[in-house]
């Protein structure tokens, strides 16, 4: 019997292969014998899993044989959606071991198991339950619905601790997805989860990766949380949603008498406003719901009475406008709504709180708003001084009075500018133009200490791989464990990650459990992130300081530990991100093989002459960064102001 044909997109025969998009599309067009799509369209095409194996062989391509990528490739050619569900829903975890019992198809199940299980010790669940659910969702219709980043759930999470949750352990997301909140709020403690998805695959996504990452065994059914709530009567102390994005058909004409409509009927262009409405419904008197919402619910007319009900009751107490590409989609700078059920008798809050996160607004320090600052701010303002939660240029605490206009437009920017100190916004000027002035006084002198060069005598050279240079002994190769999945001993470890190392800056990472074999970073290794980072396309590398000394090695950095007694680290560091390197290594976005760069052969002499101006040439384009990213910041605060009102322009002997 000839196998099922398994059909496969561009975009995963380049993760099979190991190589980009574009590599793909040149197979196509410049091989006659590569095989032709089976189905799609015109702009995503489907191959033939089989046939593109084959071809691969044939043309000498190595396909990718890292756990993750064989599960990807045996879910593709073995499994249908409907199999990889079934799998799914069957899955189950203990200790270290996974099973999928009573699986019709016992032998693919077993399949399933192993290779999951050799992925997972790799590169954790999260990424395999995304290459399961990848294919068992091939066949779904939904659209809008977007992964909440780890980033932003732990600050929703935060965010629901509150003066009268200060211990949140009941949680519900109806709308959980792929599981990210959940996990956030059982990693802060949380040990009753609850959850509610109208897809299936979800339903079994979130139940396995909390399973796989805590002790937690959660709830989660399946069914559409507004016309079919699973969790009838549940009360708990906090919701966290990031509801579905642009929702139409979200059942506005058969909901028109639900009991959930507290502060008025949701519009049907206002799904947003239902899904506040249902979460309010979920919480016990005191708890706090956070959700995550597309700005125009805070503007749009049709959502003006609920809005205004929902000020007046007191039932929302915070307002946090995000930059955009924090969370899908990226272009679009969505808020966080903080919400909390009355308690019964108590006095309705007289303010709320706005901050803005998307200007140019800095600190004291000069540092912009993050998400801890945030956290704080709200925790500020549930103190006993909620006035003290207001900082000119990133937050405002607005009187409810001031709220209620005809437009009850709620994004936080509209007040945080208007209540703009003035002499607080000319002393962050006056930081910033400081701030500038000693960044380009820095580029000036990497200018002025630039090596001299000259014409070359245009000799041939000789090269030699990386490869060779490690068979000889004159480097070390080491790429970052994944860290123990354990708990740690409460120890952190500083990690230098990639962006680390493309920006010159020292480690800002960190890990509560270090690998079993951790890669300890020391003055002189040549560190190369696996990411292209250049604007260009390319590859930066640096040499490691003594600030960097003693860090771990983070994910996605390649660390060349050389003998510098027969080679120059900044030297290799040069050459590694030259013209022809970048070429070579531009199959892949992620996974590149270092062994295969190529170096000249050279005396230590002219090593080091070498090393000297690539050096000083890493120290350009850094000291240009940071001199770029000052004058950026200090344009946007005095262009924020000036039009707020709280600078003008100066005039005569003032000027």
């Amino acid at each position: 019997m000839s196998e099922p044909v398994s059909k496969i997109s561009a975009a995963e025969i380049s993760r099979l292969a190991g190589v980009t998009r574009a590599t793909v599309s040149n197979w196509r067009r410049r091989h006659e014998d590569f095989p032709d799509p089976v189905d799609g369209s015109e702009t995503r095409p489907l191959f033939d899993l089989h046939a593109v194996r084959k071809w691969l062989v044939e043309h000498n391509v190595e396909a990718a044989e890292s756990p993750t990528a064989q599960l990807r490739t045996l879910v593709r050619s073995r499994a249908t959606p409907q199999a990889i569900t079934e799998v799914m829903t069957a899955m189950r975890r203990s200790g270290d071991t996974w099973s999928a019992p009573g699986v019709a198809d016992g032998k693919l199940a077993a399949e399933v198991v192993a290779a999951v299980g050799a992925a997972v010790a790799v590169d954790g669940a999260r990424a395999v339950l995304d290459i399961l659910s990848e294919r068992a969702l091939d066949e779904a219709t939904a659209t809008g619905v977007y992964i909440t980043p780890t980033g932003v759930a732990s600050a929703m999470a935060a965010l629901a601790r509150s003066s009268t949750t200060p211990t949140v352990r009941s949680v519900l997301d109806p709308a959980c997805g792929s599981g990210s909140l959940l996990l956030a709020a059982a990693q802060q403690g949380a040990d009753e989860l609850y959850g509610q998805d109208s897809l299936p695959v979800q339903v079994q996504r979130t139940r396995l990766l909390i399973e796989a990452e805590t002790s937690v065994r959660p709830t989660v059914l399946a069914g559409d949380s507004l016309t079919a709530d699973a969790h009838p009567g549940l009360l708990v102390d906090a919701v966290l949603c990031n509801p579905p994005y642009g929702q139409r058909d979200w059942g506005s004409g058969e909901l028109a008498f639900d009991t959930r409509w507290d502060h008025g009927l949701p519009p049907r262009g206002e799904p947003e406003l239902a899904w506040v409405q249902h979460a309010l419904a979920h919480l016990r008197p005191g708890g706090v719901a956070v959700l995550l919402l597309p700005p125009a619910v805070a503007t749009r007319t049709s959502g003006r009475k609920i809005r205004s009900n929902l000020v007046r009751t007191g039932a929302l107490r915070a307002v946090i406008g995000l930059v955009p590409g924090i969370a899908q989609p990226w272009h679009v700078g969505l808020q966080i709504w903080i919400l909390r059920r009355p308690e019964p008798g108590a006095a309705v809050p007289d303010s709320l709180l706005f901050v803005d996160a998307t200007g140019a607004a800095v600190h004291s320090d000069g540092e912009r708003l993050d998400r801890e600052a945030v956290v704080e701010m709200w925790r500020t303002f549930e103190g006993a001084n909620p006035d003290s939660a207001a900082e000119s240029g990133t937050s405002a605490v607005v009187r409810l009075v001031d709220l209620l206009d005809d437009d009850i437009d709620l994004t936080p920017a509209r007040y945080v500018r208007s209540a703009l100190d003035s002499t607080a916004v000319s002393q962050q000027v006056a930081l910033s133009l400081g701030n500038l002035n000693a960044a380009t006084a820095e580029l000036g002198r990497v200018v002025d200490a630039m090596p001299g060069c000259m014409e070359s005598d245009g000799q041939t050279r000789r090269f030699v791989t990386v490869a060779d240079l490690a068979n000889h002994g004159q480097l070390q190769w080491f790429r970052a464990a994944p860290p123990r999945s354990e708990t740690g001993t409460g120890d952190v470890w500083r990690v230098l990650t990639a962006p680390d190392v493309a920006k010159g800056d020292l480690a800002s990472g960190d890990i509560g459990s270090a690998p079993d074999e951790p890669v300890e970073v020391r003055s002189g290794d040549v560190l190369m992130p696996a990411v292209r980072s250049a604007r260009g396309g390319g590859r930066i590398a640096r040499v490691a300081t003594s600030a960097d000394a003693g860090v771990l090695l983070g994910a996605h950095v390649h660390l060349l530990r050389v003998d510098t007694r027969r080679l120059d680290p900044w030297f290799l560091a040069g050459f590694l991100t030259g013209a022809e390197n970048i070429s070579a290594t531009r199959t892949s976005t992620v996974r590149f093989d270092p062994s295969r760069l190529r170096v000249p052969v050279f005396t230590l002499d002219e090593q080091c002459r070498y090393g000297a101006v690539f050096r000083q040439l890493f120290l350009l384009r850094t000291a240009a960064r940071r001199a770029d990213e000052a004058a950026e910041q200090a344009v946007e605060l005095i262009t924020t102001g000036l039009t707020a009102g709280a600078l003008t322009p100066a005039s005569g002997s003032e000027r």
